[in-house]
């Protein structure tokens, strides 16, 4: 009698716990900001995998000074509860002057979004850049202002190491989709930048991944 009064006393706490984190992650709302490739609805993956709200701040062709712009609004005004980070594409394009950001500045701004996440006390995901086709990039783009700034799969590698050292020194989670997505070619769309259907569901899977630890933190 005893033993079955302790097997149902254990069944219970197991389906309150449950039950519990069930709620917890359904509370939980996580605002997705970036760019274009954020756009494309990887946070509808997030939902999906995690049961969490989310909201989709991507606007495309942003850069993270442009976005520090909107933030407030679209980020800090939503009360979330995690942010996810992910800029760096545009940030790069050394052949747009309004949209360009050198690599301090670069680092800055990063160190001031997750600092500004932080102060109304919501958790940070930072992702990397993801991999550029370069044959495809440069059917639309010059190649002469990149290589002024030592090509572009240099370019790449610093803005994919800077924002590493961020999530380091900030201690936040990394997710390094520039390595990730290294060995995942289908991830890719036609245009070499932006994520097919398929990778849009493969960066939220990756995202997922650094996302669920938090929800029980």
């Amino acid at each position: 009698m005893k033993r079955l009064t302790a097997i149902l006393t254990i069944t219970s706490l197991l389906l309150a716990f449950n039950g519990r984190a069930k709620t917890e992650s359904e509370n939980t709302k996580v605002v997705c900001f970036g760019d274009s490739i954020t756009k494309r609805g990887y946070n509808l993956v997030l939902e999906e995998t995690l049961g969490v709200e989310t909201v989709m701040a991507g606007v495309a062709g942003n850069s993270t000074s442009k976005a520090l712009r909107r933030m407030q609004r679209d980020v800090l005004d939503q009360h979330p509860d995690i942010v996810v980070i992910f800029f760096g594409t545009n940030d790069l394009r050394a052949d747009a002057p309004k949209v360009y950001v050198s690599l301090k500045d670069y680092k800055k701004n990063l160190e001031t979004m997750i600092q500004k996440c932080e102060s109304i006390d919501a958790k940070v995901v930072l992702c990397t850049l993801p991999p550029i086709n370069i044959d495809k990039f440069f059917a639309r783009h010059e190649t002469e202002l990149y290589d002024k700034e030592g090509g572009l799969s240099k370019m790449i590698e610093n803005y994919r190491n800077v924002a590493a050292q961020v999530a380091k020194t900030q201690n936040v989670p990394l997710v390094d989709l520039n390595k990730e997505l290294a060995d995942q070619p289908q991830w890719m769309s036609h245009d070499g930048v932006h994520p097919s259907k398929e990778g849009t569901r493969i960066i939220g899977q990756l995202i997922s991944k650094e996302l669920r630890p938090l929800l029980t933190k």
